[in-house]
């Protein structure tokens, strides 16, 4: 049970295998230094482009006490192994932060933390969010007013959480502090709450909800709280990982050019370890769409994102080398087609 509630107030400090260097553990004090490095390159629309790959370099604390409680402390900078600039010509920052906070976990009394963390929401929403590289795109994790971090789904801000688990039945709680200093996305405060069943089979059931309030603004007027309703169920055992989510978002995706005020997401992913074949190599497969239900009328469609993937992984030591197709069907709020397919090809080194 302890090492089940530690994995979830930590996993998603590091994705994909784990290959963290321990630094330093005594029995009672330890230190691992972990992350990643990699490269995307991408045709899309005639256009050849190497892109960074999300690298990013985390350190992790932790202390046992005597009590039975645990202490943790997580950091975690994601960098650009390459130059990017924005719009302007302006470059962007190497360093952003991407995870800073500070826990207790106990056997019984679960797991507590606050700061900057993966929200409850993702325990359960990012069951799909699985790609080797794309994907995640039609739950609005990573949307809001000011992006997945300030609206609290993705790598929440400001944050106090908790999590436990009974059994199979695992719970998530998290409440998030005001901000003021965004101008046109004043955050007065927000929450969420997850709850999903792991069966002994490999099967999990869950859902999670949360809602975000906002001071109201001329930006966006009458959109002051943003909501999220997900649920789904995932199988996994050592050869395959199945996984399909559905959400009802209001105020929170923005397919229209603004916030739509109600939105429908579902979101299918598969993995199957070919290891019979290659030791390392798996298939992949994964279907994404949001469409805008705001107000549609009869001469007006509704904007929809749409999105097929096929691809292949391999994974030998630390080092991953994946290639992803993209079919993009998605439609603008005029009901033409805005995407192109997209073939992405990914090497990516894990510390």
């Amino acid at each position: 049970m302890h090492k089940k509630i530690l994995a979830a107030a930590v996993a998603t400090a590091v994705a994909g295998p784990a290959m963290a260097v321990n630094v330093y553990d005594d029995g009672t004090s330890s230190l691992s230094i972990g992350g990643r490095v990699g490269v995307v390159a991408k045709n899309h629309d005639g256009d050849n482009t190497l892109n960074n790959d999300s690298a990013r370099i985390n350190f992790k604390f932790a202390h046992k006490f005597d009590s039975g409680w645990t202490g943790q402390g997580v950091a975690e900078w994601g960098f650009r192994a390459k130059d990017e600039y924005d719009a302007d010509g302006n470059k962007e920052e190497t360093f952003f932060n991407r995870l800073g906070y500070v826990g207790l976990s106990h056997e019984e009394m679960g797991a507590f933390a606050a700061g900057k963390n993966w929200s409850v929401t993702y325990d359960v929403s990012g069951w799909t969010d699985m790609y080797a590289i794309g994907g995640g795109s039609a739950l609005g994790i990573y949307d809001g007013r000011n992006g997945g971090d300030f609206d609290g789904s993705a790598r929440a801000d400001d944050v106090i959480q908790y999590r436990n688990s009974f059994g199979g039945l695992n719970i998530g709680l998290q409440y998030q502090m005001q901000d003021q200093t965004v101008t046109n996305a004043q955050r007065d405060s927000g929450f969420g709450i997850s709850a999903s069943y792991d069966l002994a089979m490999g099967l999990s059931l869950g859902a999670a909800y949360s809602e975000t309030k906002y001071e109201e603004t001329g930006t966006f007027a009458d959109q002051e709280k943003s909501k999220s309703a997900t649920a789904g169920l995932k199988f996994e055992n050592e050869r395959l990982y199945l996984a399909a989510m559905y959400g009802e978002l209001t105020n929170k995706t923005n397919l229209s050019g603004d916030l739509d005020a109600k939105s429908k997401g579902i979101e299918l992913y598969g993995r199957l370890a070919m290891n019979n074949v290659l030791q390392g190599f798996s298939l992949e497969a994964g279907y994404n769409e949001l469409k805008d239900n705001s107000s549609a009328s009869a001469d007006q469609f509704e904007a929809t994102l749409k999105e097929t993937m096929i691809g292949a992984i391999y994974e030998t030591g630390p080092m991953q080398f994946a290639v992803e197709y993209a079919i993009d069907d998605s439609k603008n709020k005029s009901g033409k087609k805005e995407g192109d397919n997209t073939l992405s090809v990914q090497a990516r080194y894990y510390f």
